[in-house]
């Protein structure tokens, strides 16, 4: 069924370039018949030659006309070639841009469940292969059908018997090649996901190489790339050893076409069935015929692989997307409410009725073991997914609702994982918006207690960080994410603890800048370090996808539950941290007197 939805799919996509397509393969068509003409050429020498009168004049002018053919295809062929370029590059810009712009569009739910190699090869890989597929078989698609039936028809009109003994070698090297597709239908599944499965590897692989060099470890040391990369070998191996005897047959049979003539032929010209001449044009002639036979072999295969990487591609332009088009676009206050809400990763329910409210001004912290839930509450906010029940509403209105770049606006999110774009600080923490001013950027950066650390880079504010600028310390790009909320200045934040990964230092300067970033927010904060949000408005205990217990520090510490236990547990690693401290000060300072 799918081959029928990913060829109108090819169809759709090739109309942009549809008058350039048909011109290149109109040409192709001629340069293929241009192909043909030096075998009958050919055939009409010898036969000159072997039929008297031997006339020099005609046998010069028919090797004229032979290279008049050649000249045609070469030039038939090259203006078919640039046609057909052009128009799939433009295709692939189109198919590039398109799958991008959904990519955009997708929910986050959507990169959970797919990985980053299978995007990769859907972006690149696939891509690549329908460009290709366009400019070099699509075009040949009318000669390879039209002039196999053209050429079998003129032979047949001189021999039925060897128009068919010429074809018949072709046909079954077909029927088996078709034998053995369906034989291997599951293997080549199986060996795409596979593929695809090592080019998640690879990306990893590369963005573990830090940890790698960090701890001295050799490329073997990564288990998982390197287990992957064995099993793609061994399956191509094994794929191949399987296919071994059909392919060599398959090759054999696509090239006996003059074998089977030679005696067949020869027996016809012996018994006077058929002229010599006419024994010499099959065996010229039948060479192109097999040639286009096999490419039409070709195209089918060729067909096969990329109706399954249209497919891949197809599966991801046609994905559902959350509906951004609420009628809501101003909000009375900046209360949030969650009312029965459920919610679920496929069949798997992370979160199951939960209800809360953060009132406007007041700072809310979710704490939890890990995998409670308390990230998929974070993310719901900004509508990141959808929720299975229930609902979310923000400023009395459901967030489905609110426009979906009004509802951004009004959100701002601070996670743990901070991406820096390949850019300039000053570009980092305005997020493309050209309204903020440098002067404003800097007074954000000074709130955001970023100025500092910025003004000793090479360039300051127009210092190159990023991938392959500057590097930051954990704690410095913490304090850049906060810059970006604070030039957002949205009356939402969503915080995943700005502070767990920083130092001492760097601890007291992000807690300086959030206190600026919070002022006067709807705020709801994901806790890492509890000793962080003893002073928050509310505290919600969320374990298994429950709400387990509500309300502020002091009232969930005489409650006596969970939060006290994880509390009691918090404190007694920060005693035994400090008494680890104070001891190993201890055995430097008795080195030093001794």
């Amino acid at each position: 069924m799918f081959k029928n939805k990913s060829l109108k799919f090819l169809i759709t996509i090739s109309q942009r370039g549809k008058y350039r397509l048909g011109t290149a393969a109109l040409l192709i068509f001629f340069s293929s018949i241009c192909s043909l003409g030096p075998y009958y050429i050919t055939y009409l020498i010898i036969d000159n030659i072997i039929n008297p009168p031997f006339i020099m004049a005609e046998l010069l002018s028919l090797g004229g006309i032979a290279a008049l053919f050649i000249i045609g295809q070469m030039i038939f062929s090259g203006i078919a070639m640039t046609q057909s370029h052009i128009a799939a590059y433009d295709i692939l810009f189109d198919l590039r841009v398109a799958l991008t712009q959904k990519l955009s569009r997708l929910p986050l739910g959507y990169y959970s469940s797919t990985s980053s190699g299978t995007i990769k090869k859907i972006m690149m890989g696939n891509i690549e292969d329908i460009e290709e597929f366009v400019a070099h078989n699509l075009v040949d698609l009318i000669s390879v059908v039209f002039l196999p039936i053209i050429i079998f028809l003129w032979l047949a009109s001189f021999s039925l018997s060897l128009a068919i003994l010429s074809i018949l070698p072709v046909l079954v090297g077909v029927g088996l090649q078709r034998f053995r597709m369906k034989l291997e239908a599951g293997n080549i599944q199986k060996f795409f996901k596979i593929k695809s499965d090592m080019n998640t590897t690879i990306i990893d692989f590369i963005r573990g190489m830090p940890v790698i060099k960090a701890f001295n470890l050799s490329v073997f040391s990564f288990k998982k790339y390197r287990e992957e990369a064995d099993r793609y070998s061994q399956y191509w191996i094994d794929m191949n050893k399987k296919a071994a005897a059909f392919f060599a047959t398959y090759a054999l049979l696509m090239d006996c076409g003059v074998l089977v003539l030679l005696p067949a032929g020869g027996y016809m010209y012996a018994t006077g069935r058929i002229a010599l001449s006419t024994f010499l044009m099959f065996l010229f002639i039948g060479i192109g015929l097999t040639r286009f036979m096999k490419q039409l072999t070709s195209f089918g295969s060729n067909l096969t692989q990329i109706f399954k990487g249209v497919d891949e591609l197809r599966t991801v332009l046609e994905a559902a997307e959350i509906d951004n088009n609420g009628s809501i676009t101003i909000l009375k206050n900046y209360d949030l409410d969650f009312k029965h809400v459920s919610f679920g990763y496929g069949r798997n329910l992370v979160l199951d009725d939960v209800s809360f409210r953060l009132k406007q001004g007041t700072i809310t912290a979710l704490v939890g073991p890990s995998g409670a839930g308390k990230t998929t509450v974070a993310r719901l906010i900004p509508r990141f997914w959808d929720v299975t029940r229930g609902e979310i509403i923000l400023g009395g209105h459901k967030l489905k609702d609110i426009q979906g770049d009004v509802l951004m606006k009004h959100v701002s999110f601070v996670f743990q994982d901070i991406f820096m774009f390949n850019d300039t600080v000053i570009e980092n923490i305005r997020m493309g918006d050209t309204s903020i001013s440098e002067e404003k950027v800097i007074e954000i950066a000074q709130q955001a207690q970023a100025d500092e650390f910025i003004q000793k880079l090479g360039n300051g504010y127009h210092t190159v960080i990023g991938t392959t600028g500057v590097h930051l310390s954990g704690g410095e790009q913490q304090r850049i994410a906060i810059a970006r909320a604070l030039a957002k200045n949205s009356p939402v934040i969503v915080l995943d603890e700005a502070t767990s990964y920083a130092d001492t230092e760097n601890e007291d300067k992000i807690q300086k800048a959030l206190n600026e970033l919070l002022k006067d927010k709807t705020v709801i904060v994901i806790a890492h370090r509890l000793s962080t949000i003893q002073n928050v408005n509310q505290i919600l205990y969320i374990e298994k996808g429950k709400i387990m217990e509500q309300g502020s520090h002091q009232q969930l510490i005489n409650e006596g539950g969970r939060y006290k236990r994880m509390w009691d547990l918090h404190m007694d690693a920060v005693h035994w941290g400090i008494k680890q401290a104070t001891e190993s000060k201890n055995r430097r300072k008795e080195g030093i007197a001794c």
